[in-house]
C-alpha cells in the first residue's frame, strides 16, 4: 500500500512539472509582442507618413512624399 501511494505522487508530481514546463514555455518574446503592437498601432492613432520627399511630416519631423491624418483639434 505505501508503494503505491509513493509512486502516485511520483507520478503526480512528473505530470505537474511536465505541465508547468509547458506553460512557461508557452509566453511570448518581446520581439512577438512588439510586434503585434506594431501591427494594432495603426487602428488608434491613424497617423501615416508615406515615402521620401519634401513635405515635412508633422508627427516625427521627416521629410516625407506624403502624410494622411484623421480629422483632429489637436494636429
Amino acid at each position: 500500500m505505501k508503494k503505491i501511494l509513493v509512486f502516485m505522487g511520483v507520478v503526480a508530481i512528473v505530470i505537474g512539472g511536465y505541465v508547468y514546463s509547458k506553460q512557461s514555455s508557452a509566453k511570448m518574446s518581446s520581439l512577438i509582442l512588439e510586434n503585434i503592437e506594431a501591427l494594432a498601432d495603426s487602428e488608434t492613432g491613424g497617423r501615416i507618413c508615406f515615402g521620401k520627399g519634401l513635405v515635412d511630416c508633422p508627427y516625427n519631423h521627416d521629410k516625407v512624399y506624403m502624410y494622411d491624418a484623421p480629422y483632429s483639434l489637436y494636429y
